[in-house]
């Protein structure tokens, strides 16, 4: 919680202040990863999990146009259940608006290049990131079991035919259509979905900034609890 509190993430032994840099001064971004387990590779959700190093930036971002795109690459579909809906997240958390994705597939490593329709996807992949960030084009539409804010297509279910998006916490309802189940998004509340600078905004400020004194006033009776599991460990 020190990039709240303080403005600057604790750890200060890796390459996350280099990065963070390279994001601030980015408007466009694409990202692609490989699946080896049923979502992107673990590097991705390590980055992702820093994301509140962005805390201090957020009123600098929330004014301006930033789009990504992603590219999910995995052996087959089945393995990959969760390539966008994680890999779309890593943007989302960074500030960004997805406007589009990709998911190709192939079993060897490098071999999603020999299929020709990967590669013009992800020249128009580029392409449509330049042009959202002129506002020349929309965002891709979802399809119908798709979250419309992340793509996603996990939801969490909340009883009869309410869910909930795990990625954006967009919430709605699955209704039977001739193609199948069509998630209707509910309309959205006064701060949007989890990701948009609003909710940021909301989130740190009256819940994550009000906890730290709370925090403060019961941290000798964490650690006193913590040395008891700890000898407990060592035994």
């Amino acid at each position: 919680m020190a990039c709240v509190y303080k403005g600057s993430c604790a750890i200060k032994n890796d390459n996350l202040g280099a990065l963070l840099e390279k994001i601030l001064e980015a408007d466009g971004l694409i990202i692609a990863a490989p699946t080896y387990l049923l979502g992107p590779a673990g590097i991705v959700k390590l980055v992702t999990d820093r994301a509140l190093s962005l805390s201090p930036h957020l009123e600098e971002l929330a004014g301006r146009t930033r789009v990504a795109a992603t590219i999910s690459v995995a052996g087959n579909r089945k393995w990959n259940p969760l390539g966008v809906e994680l890999l779309n997240l890593f943007p989302l958390a960074y500030g960004y608006r997805v406007i589009d994705y990709l998911e190709a597939y192939a079993p060897g490593p490098g071999e999603v290049l020999l299929e020709q329709t990967n590669v013009a996807r992800a020249r128009e992949l580029g392409r449509r990131v330049a042009r959202a960030l002129s506002g020349e084009i929309e965002a891709r539409p979802p399809e119908e079991q798709q979250c419309g804010n992340c793509y996603g297509r996990a939801f969490r279910l909340s009883g009869q035919d309410r869910v909930t998006c795990v990625v954006c916490n967009t919430t709605g309802r699955l209704v039977p259509d001739e193609s199948g189940l069509r998630f209707v998004p509910d309309p959205p509340g006064p701060h949007g979905h989890f990701w948009t600078a609003e909710h940021r905004r909301h989130h740190l400020n009256d819940w994550i900034v009000p906890s730290r004194d709370r925090y403060l006033a019961r941290r000798e009776q964490i650690k006193k609890q913590l040395t008891r599991y700890e000898r407990k460990w060592k035994r």
